[in-house]
C-alpha cells in the first residue's frame, strides 16, 4: 500500500514537472512572435531611484511603439531626449533576436571600450533575470567582458553578441544580423565605421541597423537624419516619458538654459536647431538666401576656396553695382587631390552655348585662397598654390585673420530695413549652395574665444572659411608694398636722367628697379 502511494506521488510530480515544462515551452513560443509582450513581462531595467535598483520593465506607449518599429523596419534611426531608456530598449530587441533566432549575431559599437563593456553588462543583467524563458527554450549563456554567447542544449546553435569601441575598421571583419550603434552622433570615426560596418548587414535577405543618439551638430548621424534616405526615423521627445510634466520641463530649462534644446528637445526641429551659442545668430534663411537667377555680365566675380583632402570647398561670389554680394555656386567634395580639384573648377567654369561652342562662365577677378597654401612642402619643395598654378588655376593669397574675417561676414549678414520697410542684408546665398547654407548657421562660439567660432566639428568649417577668405579680401584688400629702391651705378643714373621720354624712363625702372635718388 505504501509503495503504491509513493509511486502515485512520483507519477504526479513527474506529470506536474512535464506540465510546467510544456507551459514554459508554450510561453517561449508565444514570446517568439510578440516582442512587446516579452519585453514587458520578462525584461528588467536598472532604476537608480529604486531601492531594488533592478526592477521589472514596464514600457511607455512610445517605447512599445519603438519596439514595434524595430521589428517592422530594417534601418532605424532614433533621435531622442536624454535618459529615455532607449539603449535598454535596443538591447531588449537584440536579446530577443538572439534568443529566438539561434545562430544570429548582433554587433554593437560604442564610443569607448568602457561603453562597449557596459552594453555587455546590461545584456547580462537582462539574461540573468529571465530564467523561465531560457529554461523554456533549453538555453544557457556565457559571457566575457566584450561578448555573450547563447547556446541551445545540444551546444551546436550559438547566438553571439559582440561589442566594440569605435575605430575606423570596427565592424569590417564579420557578418551581423543586427548592427547596434549606441550614441552614434558621439562616436569617433563615424564615417569610416558606417562605411565598413554597413556592408556586413546589407544583404538582400536580412540585416538590421539600430542607430540611436541625442543630437550633435555636424555629424554623420545628423546628416542621415535630415537627408532623404532609407532610414525609418523615430523621434522620442522629452515628453515621451509620461512622468515628465510641463512644470518639470520648465524647471529643467531654467537650470540648463539654452542647452535644454539639445538635451531635452520637445520636437525634432528643436533638437536640430542651433543652440544659444550660435556664432552667426544673425543668419535668417528667409533673408540671407534666395532662389537662383542669371548673374548679369557686368557684375564683379570673385572665387574663394578652402582646400584640404578632407574637404574642398569652392565658392563663386557676384557683387552687384550696389555692393551686394551673392554666393551663387559651390563645390563641396572630399578626397580630391589638387589636380582633380582644379579640374572640377575648370569644368564648372565652362559653359556650352546653344550653337555648341564653349565659353568661360563668369571668369573671376581673383581666385582667393588661405595663406597656408603658399607654404612649401618638405617632400616636394612645392607649395600647394604652385601645384594649383601648374594645373591651370592661379590663386591670390587672402588674409587669414580669423577675428577680422568673421567680423566682415557679420557685416554682410547684418539685417537692415529698406525705405519701404523690407528687411534685407548685403549677403545673399543661392539656395543651390546647400552646404554653405547648412554649415554657416551651425558654427558655434569658441568656448575659449568669443570672437572666434569653434573649429569642431571640423566638417562645418570649410565652406564658411572659404567665405571668410573672400569677405576679408574684398573689404580689406592688401595694399601694394612700395617697391624697394635700388642704388644705381653712375652710368644707370645718367641713363635715368637723360631719358628722352617718360616711357623710356619707365623702361629703365622696369629693368633696374626704382632708383634711390
Amino acid at each position: 500500500m505504501q509503495k503504491k502511494s509513493r509511486d502515485k506521488k512520483q507519477s504526479s510530480a513527474t506529470n506536474y514537472g512535464e506540465y510546467i515544462q510544456e507551459i514554459l515551452k508554450a510561453e517561449f513560443e508565444y514570446c517568439r512572435h510578440n516582442v512587446v509582450y516579452w519585453a514587458n513581462n520578462y525584461c528588467v531595467i536598472e532604476d537608480k531611484d529604486s531601492p531594488e535598483i533592478i526592477v521589472p520593465f514596464h514600457a511607455w506607449d512610445a517605447q512599445n511603439q519603438t519596439l514595434i518599429d524595430f521589428e517592422k523596419y530594417r534601418l532605424n534611426l532614433i533621435l531622442k531626449a536624454r535618459q529615455m531608456g532607449i539603449t535598454w530598449l535596443a538591447l531588449y530587441y537584440c536579446t530577443h533576436d538572439l534568443i529566438f533566432n539561434l545562430g544570429h549575431t548582433v554587433v554593437a559599437l560604442s564610443k569607448t571600450e568602457d561603453d562597449a563593456k557596459e552594453l555587455v553588462r546590461r545584456m547580462s543583467v537582462i539574461l540573468d533575470n529571465m530564467p523561465e524563458i531560457l529554461q523554456g527554450g533549453g538555453l544557457t549563456y556565457s559571457k566575457t567582458t566584450t561578448s555573450i554567447a547563447i547556446t541551445n542544449s545540444g551546444g551546436k546553435l550559438i547566438s553571439t553578441f559582440k561589442a566594440f569601441p569605435s575605430s575606423p575598421a570596427a565592424g569590417r571583419s564579420f557578418t551581423g544580423n543586427i548592427l547596434l550603434l549606441d550614441e552614434w552622433a558621439f562616436q569617433e570615426f563615424a564615417e569610416e565605421i558606417w562605411t565598413s560596418a554597413y556592408p556586413t548587414i546589407n544583404r538582400p535577405t536580412g540585416g538590421k541597423v539600430i542607430g540611436l543618439s541625442t543630437i550633435k551638430k555636424g555629424t554623420l548621424f545628423e546628416r542621415l537624419w535630415v537627408e532623404d534616405n532609407a532610414f525609418h526615423k523615430i523621434f522620442l521627445s522629452v515628453f515621451s516619458d509620461p512622468r515628465r510634466t510641463q512644470e518639470w520641463y520648465e524647471r529643467t530649462a531654467r537650470d540648463l538654459g539654452v542647452m535644454v534644446k539639445q538635451e531635452y528637445p520637445r520636437t525634432a526641429e528643436e533638437a536640430l536647431s542651433n543652440l544659444g551659442g550660435s556664432f552667426f545668430n544673425e543668419f535668417d534663411y528667409s533673408i540671407h538666401t534666395c532662389e537662383p537667377f542669371v548673374i548679369p555680365t557686368d557684375w564683379t566675380i570673385y572665387d574663394s576656396m578652402d582646400y584640404g583632402l578632407d574637404m574642398f570647398a569652392y565658392l563663386k561670389m557676384a557683387i552687384d553695382n550696389e555692393k551686394n554680394v551673392y554666393v551663387f555656386y559651390e563645390i563641396y567634395e572630399s578626397g580630391l587631390i589638387i589636380s582633380d580639384a582644379a579640374a572640377k573648377v575648370k569644368v564648372a567654369e565652362l559653359k556650352e552655348n546653344d550653337d555648341g561652342t564653349v565659353q568661360q562662365w563668369y571668369k573671376p577677378r581673383e581666385r582667393l585662397a588661405p595663406p597656408d597654401l603658399w607654404n612649401r612642402s618638405q617632400e616636394s619643395g612645392k607649395s600647394r598654390a604652385l601645384v594649383f598654378s601648374e594645373n591651370g588655376l592661379e590663386l591670390t593669397k587672402s588674409n587669414n585673420d580669423r577675428h577680422a574675417g568673421w567680423l566682415e561676414i557679420k557685416e554682410l549678414l547684418k539685417v537692415y530695413e529698406t525705405p519701404d520697410g523690407h528687411k534685407t542684408a548685403k549677403l545673399k546665398i543661392f539656395r543651390t549652395c546647400k552646404n554653405l547654407i547648412r554649415t554657416l548657421p551651425q558654427l558655434l562660439i569658441d568656448e575659449k574665444d568669443v570672437q572666434d567660432c569653434a573649429k569642431e566639428p571640423h566638417e562645418l568649417t570649410h565652406a564658411p572659411d572659404a567665405l571668410r577668405y573672400f569677405a576679408i579680401y574684398w573689404t580689406q584688400p592688401p595694399q601694394p608694398k612700395p617697391a624697394k629702391k635700388v642704388k644705381y651705378r653712375k652710368d644707370q643714373l645718367e641713363d635715368y636722367y637723360n631719358a628722352r621720354s617718360e616711357a623710356e624712363r619707365q623702361e629703365i625702372i622696369k629693368r633696374y628697379g626704382e632708383p634711390e635718388l
